[in-house]
């Protein structure tokens, strides 16, 4: 995650969410990517989307042999564990009480498919939806139009550039 702190308000406050529920765990969004067909697109592949925790779970066959195994060695790990799993994973908040992971998720992922008990806690950056923030949050800053509108030359959030008119 290209997370370019540098253009984050000073501001910009953490939150601290604890999860227990496994189905909540399952609804955090990673930076995996899938089109309808195929899992581990980039980013720039037009209709490609993040997955949800269990998005990625319930698509594990269709990633590479070293990618589901990273996945699986994972699970396997916390399965033999005699110790309770505690996982403390950095998010970026997003609108309605979702959350983007920032980094842990292949944990996130088999911790969900191990089924053993949840205790993730998330450090969430609560900053603004914006792909000049993290590239990866373009799939909810308000699509493209918003975007380019927003760096348009002479735009800004409170003027907007006047229209010109060839003849």
């Amino acid at each position: 995650m290209r997370l370019h702190l540098e253009r984050m308000p000073a501001d910009a406050p953490i939150e601290f969410r604890r999860i227990t529920d496994r189905e909540e765990l399952g609804q955090l969004f990673t930076s995996c990517r899938a089109t309808a067909r195929r899992v581990e697109r980039p980013i720039s592949h037009p209709f490609a989307r993040p997955l949800r925790v269990h998005g990625v779970a319930a698509r594990m066959d269709e990633y590479s042999n070293s990618n589901r195994g990273r996945f699986l060695a994972l699970v396997d790990y916390f399965k033999s564990s005699a110790d309770p799993v505690a996982l403390r994973l950095p998010a970026y908040r997003l609108a309605d009480g979702d959350a983007l992971l920032l980094d842990g998720n292949h944990r996130a992922t088999a911790l969900w498919m191990s089924g053993l008990s949840v205790d993730v806690t998330l450090a969430m950056l609560c900053g603004p939806i914006d792909r000049r923030m993290l590239i990866d949050l373009k799939y909810w800053d308000g699509g493209w139009r918003r975007f380019l509108n927003r760096i348009r030359w002479g735009t800004t959030s409170d003027r907007a550039r006047q229209a010109t008119h060839s003849s």
